[in-house]
């Protein structure tokens, strides 16, 4: 075949389309546009293997069949949808397998932008969102006493409303708790639920083997019952199918398997499930010390109740909210204050909707996690925008394409239709590329959010609404970056657009105004994420190196448990002292020491307290935090002693009273006064309310008690040689001179021969202290890579704009060249919109970071959101980013051959 032969053939074609281009002069540039289609059909066929003479035939008979259908457009817009969109498909992936490049920039840039948005969607859906999977759930409210109450519960109160309640169809109570496995030692944890007979019923969920509780077995004196979970049932019994009517011991009480739960029921905390429930009867079975069944004073079981059919959740409160006084008035607790009582008395219970179960993680976590949608969301619009612009100058490079398809009798619409069905082809592959990586993004989100020795086990399989949020988000992306380009790009002067020559056909003034302004919306939201980023990484910071008060590390936390053994409340404080003498003794060991609270642990132990000898001024009463610690607690721990003793030997319970104070303490109850000497009046045990005086003997530096953030905290340290009442717990700190993990066999032998029944658990106390740092890790961590990210995009948009910038103006830069202009004076030329463009930016991101620094201040420590020196950094890191981003293509604009870019 003659090589101009399917030149002259598309040639004579044009000439005889008559109509639009009858003498006009115009048929030559037609007829190379239509050349440049065939020349890349040829490529494309001798890719495949074609011969030669083969390769050009069939590309002739493509592309002359083309310009027939496009002849005969309009005759033929009846065709099915299905059949437009399949062509659509078709050209638009021959367009994205002709720029690979781009491609792969686009698929990876909304990959990212969708995956993260998908990922933290499937967290929020899984601990906010996704209802629990029993019977009607919607149904579901719990109970609580008060607005502002955490609601926990008393036993008594639970009683009185299960046996009295007249708004709902049935109620339940239960609470978790871990047992113990192990007949001695080290502790085997099992996590536990203590559950009401009617809790499953309620709930509607039927054994897969066996039988569930029922309300016959939730009575004082019953037999000892259990329910397992199918997990742990196939992971401790081997899936036993003779497992009814055998035992478990729990905290070393046997207790009867009368029932498996089926798979699907993980119990109503969908971060951790359970593995053992036991009737809330059986409690005194497991606590010997006190019946928490009848004590008013004791708040852990969480309440629910399901609505009766019909029966609105405003109509149940209307019949609890009556319901109430009486309640109160027969659970009211003895030890409180008249105040207090009267306090007690005018509350009323509320209820609230628990259809989705119960998560500490979407409690602890709801701020920070709408916090991390917001800047997902952030980083998928600055991939739309880079996207955009990107479509922009792809769409001006396209024009006399464009322009031959409606010289020919496409319309407008099919022109945006075909752009859109590419657009929406990118964002399918970015999607899909996107949900795999959400897929593994959610899970290793959740690992390491989860602590050292409770990992969580939240259900984040995908459902309908995670789909639907996917599909959601796919749509909405297309649109955003492919609608505004398809528009722009019907927008074309045909005579102009079909010259050879013929650069900016579109309007160059228009395009560029919106590609300005997309530019400046991409610099003002990266620089938001980077902002954030900071404040985060400065927050992070403060924490790790705050003062805590003491040294975490070389030191291991021994947990003994006395209540699982027949050892007498008489003797446990002469055990726990024997057990410490011998702890100190083990080699390795630098020092020893006991506390009933580890800190910043979250547990708390807080009354009121009357300094007596104090000036005037002091405050008639204080609230402080306590804690009962053995001699050597403060040397153990690095806490140093200010002025005074610590505790000793001779502090017994039949020696008068004593307590450390802290810092902050001392200062607020006796001012400049010296503190040493005085006495402080602390609630006697008893039924009758005294204040028992104890005398100040130390002062010690102000550390941390219950959060590593916490501030102004007042505590004091009570000996523990003086308790009365020695806790069934014990917390033993020990300060190692050698690696901590190779302490635990000489101490668990240690403890061994004080008494080997104690149930034993060892932590780093480091590590322990380390988890407390997770929300702040994370938060940091994620924003971090985000605003990396975010700079990423920031500086691809800027490359691209700025390289199809220099390929528009080629002929231009050849002219000044040709002329002398200097080659700095050319990067220069080529920088300077790019910079004024960067300016905006920074100036509209500057303002929407302080106007948004508000919404974050509760994840802050220590740096505020107006931070002069995060924002000049941020502002910094972006502007050298983006300048070097846009200053490569101008500099090899500069080394262009004039003879080159003129010829």
């Amino acid at each position: 075949m003659n090589p101009t032969g399917p030149a002259r053939t598309l040639r004579a074609f044009m000439l005889r389309l008559g109509g639009v281009f009858a003498g006009n002069g115009k048929d030559r540039e037609l007829a190379d546009e239509f050349e440049s289609h065939l020349e890349m059909e040829i490529e494309d066929n001798l890719r495949a293997g074609m011969p030669p003479a083969e390769a050009r035939r069939a590309a002739l008979l493509k592309t002359g069949g083309l310009a027939l259908a496009q002849e005969n457009y309009r005759d033929r817009r009846g065709l099915p949808f299905i059949d437009n969109t399949l062509r659509d498909l078709q050209y638009a992936g021959r367009i994205m397998r002709r720029s690979p490049a781009f491609t792969l920039v686009a698929v990876l840039s909304l990959a990212f932008g969708i995956g993260a948005n998908t990922a933290i969607f499937t967290i929020v859906n899984a601990v906010m969102l996704r209802s629990l999977p029993v019977e009607d759930p919607g149904r579901l409210v719990q109970i609580k006493q008060g607005e502002g109450s955490d609601g926990q519960l008393t036993n008594p109160i639970w009683e009185h409303i299960r046996d009295h309640q007249q708004a709902f169809s049935g109620t339940l109570a239960y609470a978790e708790t871990e047992f113990d496995l192990a007949n001695s030692g080290q502790i085997q944890s099992a996590r536990g639920l203590w559950v009401s007979g009617d809790f499953f019923r309620v709930l509607g969920v039927a054994p897969m083997k066996g039988r569930v509780f029922n309300r016959y077995d939730d009575r004082r004196g019953a037999p000892a019952l259990a329910v397992l979970s199918y997990d742990f049932w196939q992971r401790r019994f081997a899936s036993n199918p003779d497992i009814l009517g055998k035992t478990v011991r729990l905290n070393r009480i046997p207790f009867e398997i009368v029932g498996i739960a089926p798979p699907w029921f993980k119990g109503l905390n969908v971060d951790r499930g359970f593995e053992v429930a036991v009737p809330l009867a059986c409690e005194p079975l497991l606590n010997t010390d006190r019946n928490d069944l009848d004590e008013r004073s004791t708040w852990w079981l969480t309440l629910l109740g399901r609505l009766r059919a019909g029966e609105t959740i405003a109509q149940a409160s209307a019949r609890m909210k009556l319901f109430s006084p009486e309640v109160n008035r027969v659970t009211v607790p003895p030890d409180l204050g008249p105040r207090w009582q009267a306090e007690y008395l005018r509350n009323t219970f509320t209820l609230k909707p628990a259809a989705g179960g119960f998560s500490e993680t979407g409690t602890q976590y709801r701020t920070a996690l709408f916090m991390l949608m917001a800047i997902v969301g952030l980083v998928l619009l600055i991939a739309c925008a880079n996207l955009a612009n990107l479509l922009l100058a792809r769409s001006a490079a396209r024009q006399r394409e464009f322009a031959v398809r409606m010289a020919i009798g496409a319309s407008r619409f099919r022109i945006v239709r075909q752009l859109l069905t590419e657009s929406f082809l990118l964002s399918i592959l970015g999607a899909a590329a996107g949900f795999i990586l959400a897929l593994a993004g959610s899970r290793l989100l959740v690992r390491l959010i989860s602590n050292s020795d409770r990992p969580l086990e939240i259900d984040l399989s995908p459902d309908l609404r995670v789909f639907a949020f996917t599909i959601a988000a796919t749509l909405l992306t297309a649109l955003l970056f492919g609608l505004a380009p398809a528009l722009r790009a019907t927008r074309v002067e045909l005579e102009q657009a079909l010259k050879k020559n013929a650069r900016n056909a579109a309007g160059g003034s228009s395009h560029l105004n919106l590609g300005s302004a997309l530019i400046v919306v991409q610099v003002a939201l990266s620089l938001v994420l980077l902002v954030g980023a900071g404040l985060f990484l400065g927050t992070l910071r403060n924490l790790l190196t705050i003062d805590t008060g003491f040294v975490s590390q070389s030191v291991l936390v021994i947990n003994v448990a006395a209540q699982q053994t027949a050892m007498p409340k008489v003797q446990r404080a002469q055990t726990y002292e024997h057990i410490l003498e011998r702890l100190r003794h083990v080699p390795g060991v630098v020092s020893a020491a006991t506390s009933l609270i580890v800190p910043l642990s979250g547990a708390g132990w807080n009354t009121l307290a009357r300094p007596e000898g104090a000036a005037g001024t002091s405050p008639a009463n204080a609230e402080l935090y306590l804690n009962r610690v053995s001699s050597e607690y403060f040397r153990t721990l690095r806490i140093p002693l200010l002025a005074g003793r610590d505790f000793t030997a001779r502090d017994t319970i039949h020696s008068p009273k004593v307590i450390i104070l802290n810092q902050s303490t001392a200062r607020h109850l006796f001012h400049s006064a010296n503190a040493l000497g005085k006495t402080i009046g602390m609630d006697a045990p008893g039924p009758v309310r005294t204040l028992e005086p104890h005398e100040v003997i130390g002062i010690v530096k102000d550390s941390k008690y219950r959060r590593i953030d916490e501030s102004g905290l007042w505590s004091a340290f009570l000996a523990s040689g003086q308790d009365e009442d020695p806790s069934p717990l014990m917390n033993y700190e020990v300060r190692s001179m050698v690696p901590v993990d190779g302490l635990i066999v000489p101490l668990r032998a240690a403890i061994a021969q004080v008494n080997p029944d104690v149930s034993l658990e060892f932590h780093n106390f480091e590590t322990k202290v380390g988890d407390t740092l997770l929300r702040p890790r994370v938060v940091a961590l994620l924003s971090t890579a985000f605003g990396l990210l975010a700079l990423m995009l920031a500086m691809v948009g800027l490359y691209g704009v700025t390289s199809y910038t220099v390929a528009r103006r080629k002929s231009e830069i050849g002219i000044r060249m040709a002329l002398g202009q200097q080659r700095q004076s050319v990067t220069w030329l080529m920088l300077r919109d790019v910079l004024v463009l960067l300016v905006a930016g920074l100036a509209l991101g500057l303002i929407t970071s302080l106007s948004a620094g508000r919404l974050v201040t509760s994840l802050l420590y220590g740096i505020k959101p107006n931070d002069p020196v995060q924002l000049a950094l941020a502002v910094l890191v972006l502007a050298a980013a983006a300048t070097l981003a846009a200053y490569l293509p101008a500099r090899r604009a500069a080394r262009l051959d004039p003879m080159a870019a003129l010829r």
